[in-house]
């Protein structure tokens, strides 16, 4: 079997020693925020994810950029040269350009190294939901998979990664322009949480405001009681933005309640925290489907 290498992008919010540990490529993606242009980076080595939401709760609002097709080239060269095919597991494209970007890079790259494989699969999946898709992939190709084979794993297995997200601060996304002032004072006032989830587009869609963390906490976990599947993947993914204490207060209760595997602890960064603020929790698992 010929030799290839897992690569992803820096959405995948997956912790740096996971990364090692799995032999995974991680590409950075790139954000801009107060007139600077970061590059994020797993190991945070542009800028500390705590001092994100620091300047973000101070209203300094961040932008968001695609991976170029010359990111992608400059990345996947020297995998190339060391004889190694490539395969890529995408964000979602449903939210982002990057899939796009990448097959043009693949279509340029094909021109140079016409006997390499390089495959892009779209993950329909975001933030730790990618990287959970990412590391279970990981697995698989420890126990033999070829290059084809785990790309059609992960296209068959892609819909059943569940994403459950408790979003706290309001204000950040009426900033972002997706609820109105109003809806955002009312909201606060209320203690209203937004409970989303990815659907099967790879789109995130408001599935229920619920009153409180507790509220949305406790929905977090009857959706992964009504759909885990710890029989096939058992692990667990829980990521945060800056809010390690309800993180780990929502494995306890995991804990009290279900018989869970394997759990991962990830920080949300600034490429989803851009859009999602601080306060985020998220909890992915694999699942018979992802309502």
């Amino acid at each position: 079997m010929r030799q290839y290498e897992i690569f992803t992008d820096a959405t995948c919010d997956l912790p740096q020693e996971v990364i090692n540990d799995m032999g995974i490529n991680v590409i950075p993606m790139d954000f801009e925020m107060d007139g600077k242009v970061y590059s994020h980076f797993p190991d945070e080595r542009q800028l500390n994810i705590k001092t994100f939401y620091e300047l973000s709760q101070k209203g300094i609002m961040s932008t968001t950029t695609q991976i170029t097709p010359a990111r992608f080239i400059e990345y996947f060269i020297p995998t190339l040269d060391d004889g190694k095919d490539i395969l890529y597991i995408c964000f979602s494209s449903s939210l982002s350009g990057t899939y796009g970007s990448s097959k043009i890079a693949i279509q340029h790259l094909k021109e140079d190294y016409p006997d390499r494989k390089i495959i892009s699969v779209d993950s329909l999946c975001a933030s730790s939901g990618e990287g959970l898709l990412v590391y279970l992939a990981a697995k698989e190709k420890r126990k033999g998979k070829t290059l084809e084979e785990l790309s059609r794993w992960v296209e068959e297995n892609r819909l059943n990664i569940c994403h459950w997200y408790k979003v706290d601060d309001l204000f950040h996304l009426k900033r972002g322009g997706r609820i109105s002032s109003v809806a955002a004072t009312f909201g606060t006032a209320l203690n209203i949480k937004p409970l989303l989830n990815m659907d099967d587009t790879g789109k995130l869609q408001l599935v229920e405001k619920l009153r409180g963390t507790k509220t949305c906490e406790r929905h977090m976990i009857n959706k992964l009681k009504e759909n885990y599947l710890p029989d096939k993947y058992d692990t667990i993914i829980i990521s945060h933005a800056d809010c390690q204490e309800e993180a780990l207060a929502l494995e306890k209760m995991l804990k009290k309640e279900c018989k869970v595997g394997e759990i991962i602890h990830s920080k949300i960064g600034p490429v989803i925290g851009a859009h999602s603020g601080k306060g985020t929790l998220l909890i992915n698992f694999y699942g018979k489907q992802r309502g």
